[in-house]
């Protein structure tokens, strides 16, 4: 499966010219990197600040006649959540220290979308959306969480929300700033109610509650655009 996602992701980044629209002069190639702060929370535990660097190269389509653009999107993100517990007592009565303990994903990430690249004065201005299919390369987990070990989903999806400021450097190479918003449609970690089979002293059964994490993902990244501009001649 991870070998047909790449297969299509990199069709799409050698054929992005050919698929833009007729008038379409060129492509735009780039590179950026920056941090990423992820929103979510674990089930039963108190939300902590969770900031890890990510790294994204995109190429897009660009014409001289019209704002709208084609782009695909490979990037490697960091995702996860950090808690923080208090003092508690082990299967053996013995006391463990508070701690901050946490799960990392460490994800590679295909976007295929939209956008459009507007003048602002000098500057330019863009905005765009798209749909993200990101793929789990391996997941990290504190001492705390051995339990869970391997029940992340291998596959995640959801939408990429983008909007960004660019400086030219000169006519084919600009600078820019991006802040994006990453939600997933789907859960990194879901595991449901389970049944222990035994009981409390009034017969009332003991449960382990639902366990969920699901991104939710802000970024601030800046990098370059380089344009392969196309010069047709008669």
């Amino acid at each position: 499966m991870m070998r047909i996602l790449l297969s299509v992701f990199l069709v799409v980044f050698l054929f992005m010219p050919a698929i833009s629209p007729l008038h379409a002069q060129g492509a735009i190639y780039g590179f950026a990197g920056g941090l990423s702060y992820s929103d979510e929370q674990i089930t039963g535990f108190a939300r902590q600040e969770f900031l890890r660097p990510h790294a994204i190269a995109f190429i897009e389509s660009t014409s001289d006649i019209s704002p709208n653009a084609l782009y695909a999107r490979l990037g490697y993100h960091v995702k996860g959540a950090e808690t923080q517990t208090y003092t508690y007592y082990d299967v053996g009565g013995v006391a463990q220290p508070s701690e901050v303990p946490t799960i990392e994903f460490h994800n590679l990430s295909a976007t295929i979308g939209f956008k459009q690249r507007r003048p602002l004065g000098g500057l330019w201005y863009s905005y765009g959306f798209g749909l993200r299919l990101d793929y789990n390369l391996k997941a990290e987990y504190s001492t705390f969480f051995k339990d869970i070990v391997g029940a992340e989903n291998k596959f995640t999806y959801g939408v990429d929300v983008d909007v960004a400021l660019e400086f030219p450097l000169s006519e084919y190479v600009s600078a820019f700033l991006e802040f994006g918003v990453s939600p997933d449609l789907n859960e990194q970690i879901f595991i449901p109610l389970q049944n222990t089979g035994w009981f409390q002293y009034n017969g009332v059964p003991i449960s382990v509650g639902e366990t969920k994490l699901q991104h939710l993902v802000y970024e601030v990244r800046a990098g370059f655009r380089f344009w392969h501009k196309v010069i047709y001649t008669d």
